[in-house]
């Protein structure tokens, strides 16, 4: 029976664990030193490590040639607790028993020693999902185990776990695997499974797996399904996992800075029609933005916009409707000039003043409306060397919005 890349290349070991070196050496020196905490809380994004650890931890210290911090692996507590089925290591589903009757029952579990091991070991995964009230039942519990048992708890929303549960645990963060060790990772197993797969294809996974190996590992296995005797390509990839790739990225960019927004919104198009995620492009458009040699002004702008556009498709705003919007905000971005050449322009008497004084009632209330926030700074600069003007630069958000002639 076929075993997916995710479980086929788990780690069994911690030296095996990817990217996490800082949780690895306080895991490592504490069970080397027979001070490991009897209650561990391991936090972090999905696909980060946090249910491998847990059960590395368990076999390190049931591992018949243990305590250590390199189990065996063959042993029989090594084998059974690497599949789940071990009698001293109960691994329970936070979601799916988060009631207090379930937090009862673990309490009176934890009266009896172990069977086999040394002990006692209880894995909860997503415990974040508990019930206020089984969390309190578990206080004392928690706080005062017997000696031979030990908790380790996994969660992706440690925001959601009682700061009575936390304070009582030994606190474990788990970050975000960087790409360059999930390309690794992943060509360490394409090389272990003969799969023909290029270098740019492995880069682009790792990238869209947004620090997630287990999610790299599900694309890989996609991408073989869908070519499985041909070398994988980065066309590939972005056609399985729904990932543009940099070149297209590089391609919208330069059709904003070269004002063609018509054309870039084609890209935008194009892309939806090939089912390519809308979130993870602007992830990319971002990155290359910040490689850009813009000036400093038009950069920004850019960035905000497009972090602002993120953060909209993040809220559910649909992504096409986000990037549409973006597209011609970034447009008008490009058009964008340093304040420093504007007082140039006045000063040189290349800046036209409008004047007509026609105002309306609505031109009042506009008026009004920007004042309450805008800045005055009042300037003083002579146009032909022989008059002298004095103008009031509004400014809003660091950009001027109307000078004002307010002297002959």
């Amino acid at each position: 029976m076929y075993k997916v890349l995710a479980r086929k290349y788990r780690p069994l070991k911690i030296s095996e664990v990817v990217g996490q070196p800082v949780a690895v050496t306080i895991l490592k020196n504490a069970i080397e030193t027979g001070k490991l905490h009897h209650a561990i809380l391991f936090y972090g994004p999905m696909g980060t490590g946090k249910t491998s650890l847990a059960r590395i931890v368990a076999k390190s210290l049931n591992c018949d040639k243990g305590p250590t911090a390199e189990p065996c692996g063959t042993c029989e507590a090594c084998q059974a607790i690497s599949i789940g089925k071990d009698v001293d290591v109960i691994e329970i589903d936070g979601a799916s028993n988060r009631k207090i009757e379930n937090a009862r029952n673990i309490i009176e579990s934890v009266k009896y020693p172990p069977l086999k091991r040394r002990f006692k070991i209880y894995i909860i995964d997503e415990v974040h999902m508990f019930t206020l009230e089984a969390f309190n039942a578990l206080l004392k519990t928690i706080e005062e185990p017997p000696p031979y048992v030990k908790f380790i708890f996994a969660t992706t929303a440690i925001e959601k776990v009682p700061d009575t549960i936390l304070s009582r645990c030994q606190i474990l963060h788990l970050k975000k695997i960087p790409e360059a060790e999930i390309s690794k990772k992943l060509l360490f197993i394409s090389q272990s499974e003969n799969i023909k797969i290029e270098e740019d294809a492995i880069d682009l996974i790792a990238f869209a797996s947004n620090g997630s190996l287990r999610v790299a590992e599900g694309f890989l296995d996609r991408c073989m399904s869908f070519k499985p005797n041909e070398t994988i390509t980065k066309d590939d990839v972005s056609k399985v996992i729904g990932v543009p790739t940099r070149e297209k990225v590089k391609e919208y960019i330069n059709k904003i800075l070269g004002n063609s927004e018509e054309e870039a919104l084609k890209i935008i198009n194009q892309l939806l029609e090939n089912s390519i995620n809308l979130e993870t492009f602007n992830r990319i458009v971002l990155e290359e933005l910040l490689k850009q040699e813009s000036p400093l002004e038009i950069k920004t702008a850019l960035l905000s916009i497009f972090y602002q556009s993120l953060v909209d498709i993040k809220q559910k705003i649909h992504p096409q409707d986000a990037l549409i919007v973006a597209t011609y905000k970034a447009k008008a971005a490009t058009k964008l000039d340093k304040i420093e050449n504007l007082i140039e322009k006045v000063q040189s008497g290349s800046f036209i003043i409008d004047s007509n004084n026609t105002k309306t009632e609505k031109d009042a209330e506009n008026k009004k409306a920007i004042e309450k926030n805008t800045s005055h700074e009042s300037l003083n600069t002579d146009i032909d060397n022989n008059s002298k003007v004095d103008l009031i630069l509004k400014t809003f958000g660091g950009k001027i919005i109307n000078i004002e002639k307010i002297n002959d």
